[in-house]
């Protein structure tokens, strides 16, 4: 299987009530002065391919981390630069028993 990614810097393999799912760190457009605004992906395992579960907006997104707390997971995303200031927000996302 071949998935699309942008400038991937990172894979984020986790597994949450016995599926497994993988993240993609978009992290620009294009080399040489593409966008660093673009969609990370997270992708669900079918039982024969990953199919894409959900598209999450990054800025020139390094890492994911996955974890859980109790009962609650959560995956957290690096934003590295939107092309002009490297101070921006990381976002920590909540799982809602579909989606992020």
């Amino acid at each position: 299987q071949t998935i699309p990614t942008h400038g991937a810097h990172d894979w984020k393999w986790f597994s949450m009530d016995g599926t497994n799912y993988l993240a993609v760190a978009n992290h620009q457009t294009s080399s040489g002065g593409g966008s660093y605004d673009i969609n990370s992906v997270i992708y669900q395992w079918t039982g024969t391919t990953f199919s894409a579960l959900q598209s999450i907006p990054t800025l020139a997104a390094l890492d994911w981390a996955y974890f859980s707390i109790g009962s609650s997971h959560y995956l957290a995303v690096a934003n590295r630069q939107t092309g002009t200031t490297y101070n921006i927000n990381s976002v920590i996302y909540q799982w809602n028993g579909c989606h992020f």
